[in-house]
């Protein structure tokens, strides 16, 4: 690709998991890459105060996870500061401060560059106010919940999403049902390609699962349901705990494990009580991404009952140790499950299909070099390859 002279900008809510990878990934085809990470800023002694406690967790974690700047194998990570607080006026402000903090650090580190990619369509609106200021390409990648929800909250939110994809020189949407949201939003077809997530094989690899049983204190007679997420509402949870709720009730041999934190927890932990199912079901909380391949290899069929999804990055990960994924049919989850070679899809808020689904996927014997072959089209390698050829396209426009 013809891109080793060019600087590209990035901009991200985070420089994490999938994200950061493709990012370290692409940086090695250009000559600089600077990613702006917008960090909203409160004064600190606020945060201690009971009123602000919840509203403020995203400001206490973007503090925790970014410093002013740093470099990071071949990228150079900025973090420009925004003042917000917890009111609709101020928090409307937003977008227009973010852009204003990033053209600000960029002048101030003298940053000159040829393209723009933003990560959701609300940081696409910091990229388009760049690409006004600084006449650079802008190409948007879209996740998911900024396509589906964030345009429809209301009309500040709508007008936002409209001016970015007004903007906007090509779009990346990780999806077929994102993509068909954006184009009823007045996306042009001509300024949209459907692009996944892709997985670091170097992490989701297999490995014998008594192993990783072992490493992790797993017990070796039990079949492992294996689920990770954000404890959100719109992740599933208690339908997948009604779901082994009735399997308990067939069969005594099964551990469900549940990765991940959120506001949820409280409320999960509450129904594994009430059905008594605490020597079934475990939410183990956060784990380091790093660990997250051995949960996956220890394991022998991975659930996600999502009630929405752009294109959930787990599922190609999960794939790549070999396991079989039950998944529900929305967002991108049709689009990675094609067949029953590699796992089943299950109806949404549906907890007796899934059971249904779980003892079937249980009882079968699969086939892990083709769950293994399906989680080949998703490898980081041949995404970025095709983000690549974006890229070429959209800046020979500007030639």
């Amino acid at each position: 690709m013809n891109l080793i002279k060019k600087h590209l900008v990035v901009i991200s809510p985070h420089f994490k998991l999938f994200i950061k990878d493709q990012i370290v990934a692409i940086s090695r085809f250009f000559d600089k890459t600077t990613v702006l990470i917008p960090q909203p800023y409160f004064p600190r002694a606020f945060l201690n105060i009971h009123f602000f406690e919840k509203r403020f967790l995203f400001i206490k974690s973007a503090a925790e996870s970014c410093n002013e700047a740093k470099f990071y194998d071949h990228v150079h990570v900025i973090c420009p500061k925004f003042f917000t607080l917890p009111v609709e006026v101020m928090r409307r402000r937003d977008p227009l401060l973010v852009a204003r903090s990033s053209i600000k650090m960029l002048n101030r580190n003298d940053v000159e560059f040829s393209l723009i990619h933003a990560h959701r369509l609300d940081i696409g609106f910091t990229g388009a106010k760049l690409k006004d200021v600084y006449n650079k390409p802008l190409i948007v990648t879209c996740h998911g919940s900024d396509v589906y929800d964030f345009p429809f909250r209301n009309h500040f939110c709508y007008a936002v999403a409209k001016y970015t994809l007004s903007r906007v020189d090509h779009v990346i949407a990780v999806c077929r049902s994102d993509a068909e949201k954006l184009l009823s939003l007045g996306l042009s077809s001509r300024k949209l390609s459907i692009i996944p997530n892709g997985f670091n094989h170097n992490f989701f690899k297999p490995i014998p699962q008594q192993l990783a049983r072992k490493r992790l204190g797993l017990p070796l007679n039990k079949k492992m349901i294996l689920s990770v997420g954000t404890l959100h509402e719109v992740k599933g949870f208690e339908y997948l705990i009604d779901a082994i709720h009735m399997i308990s009730k067939v069969r005594d041999d099964t551990i469900t494990v549940i990765v991940g934190s959120g506001p949820l927890e409280r409320k999960l932990r509450e129904k594994i009580e009430k059905l008594d199912l605490k020597q079934r079901v475990s939410l183990i909380g956060w784990e380091p991404h790093n660990n997250i391949p051995l949960w996956m290899n220890a394991s022998d069929i991975f659930v996600l009952p999502s009630l929405n999804e752009g294109f959930p990055t787990v599922i190609p990960e999960v794939m790549a140790c070999g396991k079989p994924v039950i998944g529900t049919r929305v967002g991108g989850i049709p689009g990675a499950i094609l067949n029953d070679e590699v796992g089943f899809l299950v109806n949404p808020k549906d907890p007796e299909m899934l059971a249904q689904a779980i003892i079937e996927a249980l009882n079968r014997r699969w086939d892990t070099e083709k769950i293994l072959k399906n989680a080949e089209e998703y490898s980081l390698k041949k995404i970025i390859k095709k983000i690549l050829q974006v890229y070429v396209h959209v800046t020979n426009q500007y030639v």
